[in-house]
């Protein structure tokens, strides 16, 4: 372990590029494996922030990026954000932003009017929930098509994403300035893991609800609610139904006792744009999960696919195919199932 901010600083200057090779290899090495704590990281942002040379500069921020520096320590962020702003040499600022990594200063940079500097804080970017705030913010007001197509490519990537997409859906003012939100807002919803937003969607989520209710009064609400239920359903519609919507659906439903007290106008709306193949797909994960759950479920799971029945045509008789498969389905399930009306859309 290094002992000494000078030692630290001097490791620095060794690693940088004008150093002879073996000293350079050798400092890196050491760097690397070095414990860096709250002190040595402030001594290293302030070195990364004002050194003379801008290849030490350099250095001392791929260092803290490297320690993940300023996502360990909040003091770092402000400060090391405004250098990465404020650097002229490009390789110095590449590397300060770098140092940000998995802090809220690299959200805050997507939207840099340099391409290097946007693409690296958008490597970069937190996944936490505040992350996601910035980035969104960024992305409803507009990014460069490039840096836009690549935070749309990451969706995907914290299992999280798909809550704090619909929570900031449901609880950003979007200001005029940013214009018509409806577009970004779909192309959004086309990549977003579609199972996990179904969950974030019909989930009694308490921080949602109290945020929103602080922001909108009840009909606004309800029909900020509505408007991004559609979108999703536009979404669902073009790209189809996945397995995971299928399982989070019937996962929700089955698990939620009062569940079709206040889900009725929401599930409604998520299968009123469904093909016959979509709802097939949701048939089969219903009747799979009442083949593991208690009666009570298995009531909820019954009233999801009649609600099915009366929104898609034709889904009626899969689902007595599907209970030809299942013998020894509960016959006040067969029974109630079975009297399901044929709908037929006009």
């Amino acid at each position: 372990m290094i002992s000494g901010q000078e030692e630290l600083l001097e490791l620095i200057q060794n690693a940088s590029e004008s150093a002879e090779g073996l000293v350079r290899t050798d400092a890196v090495r050491r760097l690397k494996r070095l414990s860096l704590g709250q002190v040595d990281a402030i001594a290293l942002a302030e070195f990364a922030r004002k050194a003379e040379d801008p290849a030490w500069r350099t250095t001392a921020a791929q260092v803290l990026g490297f320690h993940r520096a300023a996502s360990r320590f909040n003091a770092l962020v402000d400060p090391l954000t405004a250098a990465a702003v404020g650097e002229r040499d490009p390789e110095a600022r590449r590397a300060l932003v770098f140092s940000l990594q998995g802090s809220t200063g690299a959200a805050r940079l997507i939207d840099h009017v340099s391409s290097d500097v946007a693409g690296e804080a958008l490597m970069g970017l937190p996944e936490t929930g505040d992350g996601w705030d910035y980035a969104m913010d960024a992305y409803f007001s507009g990014l460069t098509p490039d840096i836009e197509v690549q935070l749309i490519e990451i969706l995907h990537r914290p299992p999280e994403a798909a809550g704090w997409i619909f929570s900031y859906l449901m609880t950003a003012d979007f200001p005029e300035s940013m214009g018509d939100p409806t577009d970004r807002a779909f192309r959004l919803l086309t990549r977003v893991d579609q199972g996990d937003f179904v969950r974030a969607l019909l989930a009694d989520d308490d921080s949602v609800t109290r945020t929103s209710q602080a922001i909108w009064p009840g009909l606004a609400r309800r029909e900020r609610c509505r408007v991004v239920t559609e979108l999703f359903t536009e979404a669902v519609a073009e790209a189809g139904v996945s397995t995971g919507f299928a399982e989070a659906l019937a996962e929700t439903v089955s698990s939620t006792r009062d569940f079709w007290d206040g889900g009725i106008r929401t599930v409604r709306l998520l299968l009123s744009a469904l093909s016959s193949s979509d709802a097939e797909r949701i048939i089969v994960a219903a009747v799979d999960r009442m083949k593991t759950v208690g009666s009570a479920a298995q009531q909820r799971l019954t009233e999801l696919l009649i609600q099915l029945g009366h929104a898609v045509s034709g889904s009626q008789h899969f689902v007595r195919q599907v209970l030809d498969e299942w013998p020894d389905a509960p016959r006040d399930l067969q029974t109630r199932l079975r009297r399901m009306p044929r709908v037929t859309r006009s």
